[in-house]
């Protein structure tokens, strides 16, 4: 149930986040380190956040397979211990 409603709210920041961006339209110079680029201000924002998205994403996707390796390894030291004192 949880999930669903972080899902429903990512949906509705992300589709409010268009909603404005598609209000903006001016052009803007965006200077990269190696590059420059003219972007409307809706592109610009659309690139951010999808940025911000995949960056959270795969910073939560590490956090949870590290979660998992330690549990796999507390799970093994847990059954090698109930061998042990067995």
């Amino acid at each position: 149930m949880k999930a669903i409603i972080v899902f429903v709210v990512i949906i509705l920041l992300l589709m409010i986040s268009i909603v404005i961006g598609s209000q903006n339209t001016q052009m803007i110079t965006v200077n990269y380190v190696i590059a420059k680029a003219e972007l409307r201000v809706s592109t610009f924002m659309v690139i951010t956040i999808a940025i911000g998205f995949l960056i959270g994403f795969l910073m939560m996707l590490l956090r949870f397979l590290g979660l998992k390796v330690q549990n796999k390894l507390l799970q093994r030291r847990l059954k090698k211990l109930s061998k042990d004192s067995a």
